[in-house]
């Protein structure tokens, strides 16, 4: 009976000691665990991701992506590292960045050797340059130079008024203007213009300027409707008018001419155009008994006469009929009751009150009673 007591309180002690030193293993394992296993559990916690950008003298300027509380050594390592030229004498590389922040690498200054016949002049440059400030430099250096020195120009830079040929010389201040933002203003063209729309233009801008904008102006453009140098105002809206379109009619001519024919002509051509279009008179024509001024109608017939001919020929109409819009005097005076005196009036109410527009209207004519218009308005026509 012993000899099994003594069996149990062994098997007992050996479970104990197995209980016992399982825990002090895994005890030990927690508190010694490997770093990489500590580092990959670290890993997996979430890290927040940041912007910032980094200029000037580093090898790889832009922005870039980094981790949330590095430091300014990091963010310099990803851009390339610095250039030869990078003063970090007062920049604390070991700085958190800050998100969306700008950090500026500046350049450091150079050291001029001074030759036995050159002297250092004090130079001030400021505006639109990277790194603006008094530098001491050579006396014979010129301000494209100056500005190289400086770091070059910003992209707001003007230099069109700047003479970068200039010389400096000690005391100099050089300002770098920045570009001014041009005001645009928007206006509309249409009608007759290649391009009719909208169209953005420097405030100040001519009509001329808009209808250059919309590739110019149509064939049939009329050039009394708008004004070229006019100033144009936001929101304003140009309209090319187009020509009126011409009334054509026919008219003959005969006797001393060139060429008599009938011809397809404009309206309210003269006796004078006419004779031009058919090639001017013969050597037989006589000048003096020509109304040139006299304005044509359609079915007009002028007939130019020669020396020979005792009197005027007049302008007859294919009816016949004298046209009281468009008579001469001597034609005027053929009619019964018409005298010089009525046949002047009769033009000089034309010339006033433009043409008659019926045949009663002669009547409004100072004179003309209804008597003389019974006798004469078989023979007249508008």
């Amino acid at each position: 009976m012993k000899k099994y007591i003594s069996y149990a309180l062994i098997l007992m002690g050996l479970i104990g000691f197995y209980v016992f030193n399982k825990q002090t293993t895994e005890e030990i394992k927690h508190v010694y665990e490997p770093y990489n296993i500590v580092n990959t559990i670290a890993a997996t916690e979430k890290q927040v991701t940041i912007y910032a950008e980094i200029r000037g003298e580093v090898r790889f300027p832009g922005v870039y992506q980094i981790q949330e509380n590095e430091i300014l050594k990091i963010l310099i390592d990803k851009a390339g590292g610095l250039t030869d030229k990078a003063d970090i004498s007062e920049i604390n590389q070991a700085q958190v960045v800050m998100k969306n922040s700008l950090i500026q690498i500046p350049k450091t200054k150079e050291d001029f050797t001074v030759e036995s016949n050159q002297n250092l002049i004090y130079v001030d440059i400021k505006g639109e340059i990277k790194y603006p400030g008094v530098y001491i430099v050579p006396d014979n250096l010129r301000i494209f130079e100056m500005i190289a020195k400086a770091g070059g120009l910003t992209d707001k830079a003007d230099v069109s008024n700047i003479n970068m040929s200039q010389k400096l010389y000690d005391g100099i201040l050089i300002t770098i203007p920045q570009v001014k933002e041009i005001e645009l203003i928007t206006c509309y063209i249409g009608g007759e213009v290649i391009k009719p729309g909208y169209y953005q233009l420097p405030l100040g801008s001519r009509v001329s300027d808009l209808i250059s904008k919309a590739s110019g102006l149509t064939e049939y453009a009329n050039h009394e409707s708008f004004n070229l140098i006019g100033i144009l105002n936001d929101g304003e809206k140009i309209i090319i008018e187009k020509l009126p379109e011409k009334q054509m009619i026919y008219v003959s001519i005969q006797g001393e001419i060139v060429k008599p024919n009938v011809y397809y002509v404009e309206a309210n051509i003269t006796v004078m155009e006419l004779i031009n279009l058919a090639g001017g008179l013969t050597k037989d024509a006589n000048p003096n008994l020509i109304p040139y001024n006299q304005v044509l109608v359609l079915g007009s017939i002028v007939i130019i006469p020669n020396y020979t001919a005792d009197e005027y020929q007049p302008i007859q109409q294919e009816n016949g009929l004298i046209n009281i819009n468009t008579a001469g005097l001597d034609e005027l005076m053929t009619l019964k009751g018409i005298g010089d005196i009525l046949g002047q009036r009769i033009i000089d109410y034309r010339i006033i009150n433009g043409y008659f527009t019926s045949l009663e209207d002669i009547q409004l004519v100072s004179g003309i009673k209804a008597s003389i218009y019974e006798q004469i308005k078989d023979y007249i026509t508008i």
